[in-house]
């Protein structure tokens, strides 16, 4: 009985500082406002930027080289990121 209440207590804490973690930056904060500043930050959104650009000029370049339209890379790069959250479950 004690053994499974500390098995809760630490699925709960694990819960709780998952909460807390930046997947893009791979960063673990143990409060809100800690992380909250961190979202704000100028580095965050860099990096989302950077991201972002990365994601595009890899659609723009597919699309180049083997002439499909934006749209339909866009869809199946779409549903290529379901997959791979769905499997990372």
């Amino acid at each position: 009985d004690y053994a499974e209440k500390e098995k809760a207590i630490a699925k709960a804490l694990e819960d709780l500082k998952a909460n807390f973690y930046c997947e893009l930056c791979d960063k673990q904060y143990h409060k809100h406002q800690e992380f909250d500043n961190h979202i704000n930050s100028y580095d965050h959104a860099h990096k989302q930027r950077d991201k972002f650009q990365r994601q595009n000029i890899f659609k723009g370049s597919f699309s180049l080289v083997f002439g499909i339209d934006n749209n339909k890379i866009h869809d199946k790069m779409k549903r290529f990121e379901a997959i791979i959250e769905v499997k990372g479950q």
